[in-house]
C-alpha cells in the first residue's frame, strides 16, 4: 500500500515545525542610548510606584504559595500510592493510559476490613462494594456498573485458572494475600473490559470522606430502622431528602436486610451520584490534599504503569465531574428481572444472571448514549425525533489539511488517511515542512477560508466528524500560510490532544420500546386524609396527587412525614410502597428551592402550562418536579427506577391543591 497520505512526520522535529533547528538573530552594533535628565516625581507617580512594587511582591509571594502548594499536593498523591505488597502487585495487572483525555475505567473496592483478623489489612476482609467507573473526558459522560456482592462467577486466583466458583465479593478474601489482583482478575474475566485504576478504601475512609464535606445530601426513600445490639448492623434513617453523616451514609449503603443486595447496589450508585453533587457544591481542587491527606492508609489508588496518579489526570478527570453536563451520568446494572435466586450446595443463597445480561450491561456502560434521556421525553411527550440535517457538502466536495495541534507523533498524517477513507478531499503540506500547528491546543479548530463558498458548511461538516471539543473559526493569518502551501484548501483541521485519534461514527440509536399507558390507579383515597391532617404544619400549598402507582399505599413506617431539611424551611414526604413490599417511591414537597438535588435538571419543559423538571438517567425518568414561585413538589422514583416514565409522568401531572 503506497503512504502519500502519511507525508510528513508531524510533531516529532524541532519546536519550529520543520525539522530545523531555529537560530538566534546575528550578534549586531551595541548603541548606547543615554537617560535624559528624570523629573521630577508627581505624588501620584510616587503612589503608583509602590503600588507596583506591592503587586511585585503579592506576585512573588503568590508564587511561592504555589509553588509548596504543588509539592504538597505532589507528596500527598504519592501519600496514597500502593505500598503494600498485595497492592503493588495487582497494580501490574493494570492497563496504563497514555494520555488523560481518552476514556478510563476505574474499579472501587471497598473492603469491610475488620480489626484483629491478621497483619495483613485485607486478613479476613470481603470486597463489600465493587462498583466500576468509566470517566470520559472527551465525551463529557461518567458510567457507572454495580455487582451485587452475592452474584454467583467464576473466581480466578491466579491469571486464567479458575479457582473455584463463589460470591464474586469472596474473591477478595479466598484468594489470601493475592486478593487485590483476584479481584481485578474476576472483574476482567466476566466482563472483557481492561481497568486503569484500582481504588480501595475501607470503611473508616467512607466515613471519613463524608465527615470532611460535613455531610452529604441524599434522599432516603423510606424508614430504616434496626436497633443496637440486636446482632445485626444498626441503622435509624428516616425518609425524606436530608443530609446525612459518615457513619449515617455508610449504614445507608450497606443496608440490604428488607431488600436484596441488587438494591443494595443501587443505593451505592445513588450515593455516589450524590457524592459528586456535594463535590461540585462545596469543595475546590485546593480542598483535595486535604482530603486525602486525611485517608492516608485507608484509601489507596493504584494507577495502570505504576507510580502516584500525576496532577494532569486529576485535573482532567476533575474537571469532568465539576463540568459534568446534565444527564451525563449512567447508572448501569444487570437488570433485575435477569436475576435468579438460586441455594448452592453448601445452603447460601446466591443471585445468578446469565452471561448475556452482563454483555449488556456492559455494552451500555462502554457506550453511553447522552441522546436516550431525550428521546424517550421526546417520545413521552409525542414530539416528533428531530432529524438532523443533511449536509451541504458531501466529504468529497470537501478539501481539507490536516496539522497536528497535539503531542502524539504522526497524529496528522493518520487523521489525514481517516478522512481520506472516509471521502475527503485531503490535501498534503511539501515534503520539507512538517504538518505542525502554530501551538498545542487542547480542543480541535477547523479553520474554513472566508473567501471561499461553502467553506464554513464545510468546516462544520468536518468539525462533526472529528468529534467533541471540535470548533470552527475563520482562517487566522499563520494557518492561512499553510493553507497557501498545500493548495488553499476549504478548511484546515488542527486536531489537538483531546482529539482520541479516530473519527466520530455514533452508534445507530437503540430503537425505544413502544409507549406504554402509565399504570396508576386513583390517589385521593391513599393520600386525601392523611394529608389534611398535616397541611397546617407546612407554610406552602399542600398537593394531593390525583393518580398514584397502581397499587401503591401510604408506607406503614412513616407514611407521612414533615420535617425541616435546614433552617427555614420544611418539607412534606409522602412515601408509598409497592405490593411487593420492597419498592419505595416518594413525593416530596417542599419551599426548599434551591436544594442539591434540584440542580441541573437533563430537560425542562411546558406542560399543560405547568413548568416541569426532568432529571433522567439514560432513558429512564428518576424524578419529575413541578415548580411553583415559592414551592416545588417532587415525584422521585424506586431506587432502581421500576416506575415507568409515563407513570412518572401521570402522577406528576396529576398533583392539585387540595381544596378548603
Amino acid at each position: 500500500m503506497r503512504t502519500t497520505l502519511k507525508r510528513g512526520i508531524g510533531r516529532v522535529t524541532g519546536s519550529n515545525g520543520n525539522g530545523h533547528s531555529a537560530l538566534p538573530p546575528a550578534f549586531g552594533p551595541i548603541v548606547r542610548y543615554r537617560q535624559p535628565d528624570r523629573p521630577r516625581r508627581t505624588a501620584a507617580a510616587t503612589a503608583l510606584r509602590w503600588l507596583g512594587w506591592l503587586a511585585l511582591a503579592l506576585a512573588v509571594v503568590g508564587a511561592g504559595i504555589g509553588g509548596g502548594a504543588y509539592l504538597y499536593f505532589h507528596e500527598t498523591l504519592v501519600a496514597i500510592t500502593p505500598h503494600d505488597t498485595p497492592t503493588r502487585i495487582a497494580t501490574k495487572e493494570l492497563t496504563a493510559i497514555a494520555d488523560p483525555s481518552k476514556p478510563a475505567i476505574a474499579l472501587i473496592a471497598g473492603y469491610d476490613h475488620r480489626a484483629g483478623m491478621g497483619t495483613s489489612s485485607y486478613a479476613g476482609s470481603n470486597s463489600d462494594t465493587l462498583m466500576l467507573v468509566r470517566a470520559d473526558p472527551a465525551n463529557d459522560t461518567l458510567s457507572l456498573l454495580s455487582f451485587p456482592r452475592d452474584l454467583w462467577v467464576n473466581i480466578y486466583c491466579h491469571g486464567n485458572t479458575i479457582y473455584t466458583q463463589s460470591r464474586i465479593n469472596s474473591a477478595w478474601q479466598l484468594c489470601g494475600a493475592n486478593g487485590p489482583s483476584a479481584v481485578l482478575d474476576t472483574i476482567e474475566h466476566l466482563t472483557g473490559l481492561k481497568i486503569n485504576y484500582l481504588i480501595t478504601l475501607d470503611f473508616h475512609a467512607f466515613k471519613q470522606i463524608v465527615n470532611r464535606l460535613h455531610g452529604v445530601y441524599i434522599n432516603v426513600d423510606r424508614r430504616y430502622y434496626i436497633p443496637l445490639h440486636t446482632g445485626t448492623s444498626a441503622i435509624d434513617l428516616h425518609p425524606g431528602y436530608q443530609k446525612l453523616s459518615g457513619g449515617a451514609a455508610l449504614s445507608y449503603v450497606r443496608f440490604r436486610h428488607y431488600d436484596s443486595d441488587i438494591y443494595r447496589t443501587g443505593r451505592q450508585q445513588l450515593f455516589l451520584e450524590a457524592l459528586k453533587s456535594r463535590l461540585r457544591q462545596t469543595f475546590s481542587v485546593f480542598d483535595v490534599p486535604k482530603l486525602i491527606g486525611a485517608l492516608k492508609g485507608n484509601l489507596v489508588i493504584g494507577r495502570g504503569g505504576g507510580g502516584s496518579v500525576g496532577i494532569g489526570e486529576l485535573e482532567s478527570y476533575g474537571k469532568l465531574l465539576e463540568h459534568l453536563p446534565p444527564g451525563h451520568l449512567f447508572r448501569n446494572a444487570i437488570p433485575l428481572q435477569d436475576f435468579q435466586q438460586v441455594v448452592t450446595s453448601a445452603g447460601a443463597d446466591v443471585e445468578t444472571a446469565p452471561q448475556s445480561a452482563i454483555d449488556a450491561a456492559v455494552r451500555g456502560f462502554r457506550h453511553p448514549d447522552v441522546a436516550a434521556g431525550r428521546r424517550a421525553t421526546d417520545q413521552l411527550f409525542g414530539i416528533k425525533p428531530h432529524r438532523p440535517k443533511k449536509p451541504k457538502l458531501k466529504p468529497p466536495k470537501i478539501s481539507v489539511l490536516v496539522l497536528n495541534a497535539a503531542t502524539t507523533p504522526g497524529l496528522a498524517a493518520n487523521t489525514t488517511y481517516l478522512l481520506a477513507q472516509r471521502g475527503f478531499q485531503t490535501k498534503q503540506l511539501p515534503s520539507t515542512i512538517a504538518a505542525n500547528a502554530p501551538a498545542v491546543t487542547k480542543d480541535s479548530v477547523v479553520y474554513y477560508d472566508p473567501v471561499q463558498p461553502d467553506a464554513k458548511a464545510a468546516a462544520q461538516e468536518l468539525a462533526s466528524a472529528l468529534g467533541p471539543h471540535t470548533r470552527v473559526a475563520p482562517m487566522t493569518q499563520a494557518i492561512a500560510g499553510y493553507a497557501q502551501q498545500a493548495g488553499n484548501p476549504l478548511v484546515v483541521a488542527a486536531v489537538g490532544t483531546r482529539f482520541p485519534g479516530t473519527l466520530a461514527s455514533p452508534p445507530k440509536p437503540e430503537k425505544l420500546p413502544p409507549k406504554q399507558p402509565p399504570d396508576v390507579s386513583d390517589g385521593l383515597p391513599v393520600t386525601l386524609r392523611a394529608l389534611q391532617q398535616v397541611k397546617r404544619r407546612v407554610p406552602f400549598p399542600v398537593m394531593a396527587p390525583h393518580k398514584v402507582a397502581s397499587g401503591a399505599q401510604l408506607s406503614t413506617e412513616e407514611g407521612v412525614r414533615v420535617f425541616k431539611p435546614i433552617l427555614n424551611h420544611r418539607t412534606l414526604c409522602l412515601t408509598f410502597a409497592m405490593p411487593n413490599g420492597i419498592e419505595y417511591w416518594q413525593i416530596q414537597e417542599t419551599n426548599w428551592n434551591s436544594a442539591p438535588i434540584l440542580q441541573n435538571p437533563t430537560q425542562q419543559i411546558t406542560y399543560h402550562g405547568r413548568h416541569l423538571d426532568l432529571y433522567t438517567t439514560g432513558g429512564q425518568i428518576q424524578m419529575v418536579v413541578l415548580r411553583l414561585k415559592n414551592s416545588s413538589y417532587w415525584v422521585t422514583n424506586t431506587i432502581l427506577n421500576e416506575l415507568s416514565n409515563s407513570t412518572m409522568l401521570a402522577i406528576a401531572k396529576s398533583l392539585a391543591p387540595i381544596r378548603k
